[in-house]
């Protein structure tokens, strides 16, 4: 019996016996990994070979890397794979060196292929944590905050679920506090702490707000371009501003104060020369391997195109003015195409003026207008109308406006009218507009001919109809492109489910499976196609996306696609039911 027990209590002795270090990194086999699993809540274990020559330019970043993770729990390891073999195929070793993180004892891939310490640092520090941690003690809040660049703290108990608003923010990190008494003795319901936000903010609105709040006071006014900021503007695609600078150094300052007048269009950014992954991320977006001194990067997320200036005096007056420069430089002509964009157009309908618009689109519009003023109780006004409309829709030329206003509601300066209903052409003539009055008699054929007369032959034309094509469904997931997005997605004769997707983000990549098991599932129906759109490649003006992913079901039947977004869980069979119960294609039970 003694020796039983003396045998029982030397087991006990050897499994917990301490696990050998060397410079700070804990030398793991089959015997001791549990007990270091068990032992450490956060353990990043790299599997090696003696004969990997990465494995040995890899060795003195990873014991730099123990030393900077220690002040945040971390505790790392390394497993000689040659050695164990059975416990690096157990954990999918199969390429040297293989980092996995064990976050309690739950394995996590972690980057392989990089032997910065930078990158490594950061990483481990965003996996510290799933997107929600249930927080129990201050010595585990202040832990997290530690740990976090951006993290949400909830206080209040209520019933609200944090997940969708976790699902809009996949770079900040919620933590609900469960400890009563630190929950009655704290003020707010919930606070956002930002490192590079000098004080917390609060905020004690309901959940439904939560994410807005999070999206306009969350963020510093200039950011420094670490992961979580290059997910939030790889996500937001708003213009960026960058020049090379110290954080929180004199440049840095400045820039806050210039950056506050564009706070909701353009977002600026200093790129310190110290901070090798925030330059990395910098250079990706430009397509240049070194950002300039006195240099001012634009980027446009839309055309993908960087725009530069140089500066020589920095104070806040010259930059201020370089920088207003520059922004005007590469945003005037898309300004204009945008007003363009909202002139009328001849198009076949006749378009209604008011006082609030009649300079913009008859004065500053470059193509000719043909106005009719009326009064809604003139006789004579409503005998005329349907000839107009038939001569909007027999013209129906683009450099033509036919159009009408109300006079009795919309009196328009310097035209005069002394009788209903006045008809005026407006001619456009190199950069201005002449006016001419229309004294004819009101017939199809007398207007078309004074139209004639002043403005050249007018031919009739008949609008295009926009040819529609059927796509061959073969099971497989349609990739999109900006050039064949149009094609696929609104003139194809299918429905189309579109997945908008970004190449980093995690949730992206969670559902990718599902969605190919769906495209497959669907293989033998020719009425509907499943496709997606690499975001961050390609784009289109037919979407706004603000977040991934983002799945938008376009249904046909109409003059252009209805556009119906799916909110619901990822998976094939939701998807396909989804489908089912929104598709233009008549259902066999309703025959």
């Amino acid at each position: 019996m003694k020796f039983f027990l003396l045998l029982t209590l030397t087991l006990v002795i050897i499994s917990t016996e301490q696990i050998p270090e060397v410079d700070g990194i804990l030398q793991l086999s089959r015997r001791n990994f549990q007990q270091a699993l068990d032992e450490h809540p956060r353990l990043l274990v790299k599997f090696y070979i003696d004969t990997c020559g990465y494995c040995q330019k890899m060795k003195p970043v990873f014991i730099q890397l123990a030393q900077r993770l220690k002040e945040y729990g971390f505790v790392l390891g390394e497993v000689n794979a040659q050695e164990s073999k059975s416990l690096a195929a157990k954990h999918d070793a199969k390429a040297y060196p293989t980092l996995k993180l064990f976050r309690n004892g739950e394995s996590h891939d972690f980057p392989n292929s990089s032997d910065s310490l930078e990158m490594l640092f950061e990483f481990a520090l965003q996996h510290s944590y799933g997107p929600i941690t249930k927080l129990q003690t201050q010595e585990e809040i202040d832990l997290f905050l530690k740990r976090s660049n951006i993290a949400v703290l909830k206080y209040v108990n209520d019933e609200a679920d944090l997940s969708s608003v976790s699902l809009d923010h996949i770079q900040v990190r919620f933590g609900i506090v469960e400890n009563s008494q630190l929950q009655q003795g704290y003020p707010h319901k919930y606070t956002l702490i930002n490192k590079d936000i000098e004080k917390p903010i609060h905020y004690n609105g309901d959940i439904d707000g939560l994410s807005e709040f999070i999206s306009t006071k969350g963020y510093p006014l200039v950011f420094s371009l670490n992961e979580e900021e290059f997910m939030k503007v790889e996500s937001d695609k708003k213009p960026l501003i960058g020049i090379s600078g110290q954080k929180n150094g004199v440049l840095h300052k400045r820039l806050k104060y210039i950056a506050e007048q564009y706070a909701n269009s353009t977002r600026f950014v200093i790129i310190d020369p110290q901070l090798e992954l925030c330059n990395r991320r910098f250079e990706y977006l430009i397509k240049q391997s070194q950002v300039a001194q006195n240099t001012i990067y634009y980027y446009d997320y839309e055309t993908k195109k960087t725009t530069t200036t140089t500066f020589n005096d920095d104070s806040v007056g010259s930059l201020k003015k370089a920088i207003d420069s520059l922004i005007e430089e590469v945003t005037a002509p898309k300004r204009e195409a945008e007003r363009l964009a909202k002139l009328i157009k001849g198009d076949g309908q006749v378009h209604k003026l008011t006082k609030e618009n009649f300079i913009e689109q008859v004065f500053e519009n470059h193509r000719h207008v043909f106005v009719k003023f009326y009064a809604p109780w003139c006789g004579h006004c409503q005998s005329l109308a349907p000839t107009f409309e038939k001569l909007a829709q027999e013209l129906n030329r683009d450099d033509i406006v036919i159009a009408e206003v109300d006079h009795t509601a919309n009196q328009i300066d310097d035209i005069p009218i002394e009788g209903y209903p006045t008809l005026y052409l407006f001619k456009q003539e190199g950069d201005t507009k002449t006016r001419k009055e229309y004294e004819g008699d009101r017939s199809f054929q007398g207007m078309k001919a004074f139209l004639e007369r002043n403005l050249g032959k007018v031919e009739s034309g008949e609008k295009k109809q926009p040819e529609f094509s059927e796509i061959k469904n073969e099971g497989t997931v349609i990739s999109l492109t900006s050039e064949n997005f149009d094609h696929v997605v609104l003139n194809s004769k299918q429905d189309v489910l579109v997945k908008f997707f970004a190449p980093w983000c995690g949730h992206c990549k969670a559902m990718a499976e599902s969605y190919k098991e769906l495209a497959q599932n669907l293989k033998d129906n020719q009425n509907v196609l499943i496709a997606e759109m690499d975001w961050t490649t390609h784009q289109t003006s037919a979407v706004e996306i603000k977040g991934f992913p983002t799945l938008i079901f376009f249904k046909k039947g109409q003059d252009k696609p209805e556009q119906i977004k799916y909110q619901s869980v990822r998976t094939a069979e939701a998807l396909a039911k989804f489908i089912e119960d929104n598709n233009s294609f008549v259902k066999k039970e309703d025959l």
